[in-house]
């Protein structure tokens, strides 16, 4: 099957850690991605997707003064969020499956281990690209 062309996306990066979004970005490029915006709060991410219009969004579990569950909650709300069905990959350290639980429950499209490789990046992204659907490979394992 033929992979998605990742270079025609919009992706909103969302994470308080500017050396992570400079990471995360890297990888991204490395991929084919070029149009890319970074937030740092999911308020800051509401707004610069109302403006960017994404096609998907990156976003941590830790934000600082805020969860990634709470963000994800904040983008499935339809009354508030510019794309209730916007596709979101949630990136969680695979010490803490819970929370991959919980953001599955929030609405995320896919989980990430942390740390992020381009491989699997690639491969999330092409999948939720391709087909509009929750990937089925568990990032974790439920047993953790």
């Amino acid at each position: 099957m033929r992979a998605f062309d990742l270079s025609r996306l919009n992706i909103l990066l969302l994470d308080d850690s500017h050396s992570i979004r400079v990471v995360l970005k890297t990888l991204l490029r490395g991929l084919g991605v070029s149009r890319i915006y970074e937030s740092r709060d999911s308020e800051e991410a509401l707004v610069t997707a109302r403006l960017c219009r994404p096609d998907l969004v990156l976003l941590d579990h830790d934000l600082g003064m805020s969860s990634g569950l709470e963000a994800i909650r904040r983008f499935r709300d339809p009354v508030h969020s510019p794309d209730a069905g916007l596709p979101i990959i949630f990136l969680a350290p695979p010490s803490l499956p819970h929370l991959a639980r919980a953001a599955e429950s929030a609405g995320a499209d896919a989980i990430l281990p942390k740390p992020v490789n381009a491989a699997t990046l690639g491969q999330r992204i092409d999948h939720l690209m391709r087909t509009g659907s929750r990937c089925d490979a568990p990032a974790f394992s439920r047993s953790a």
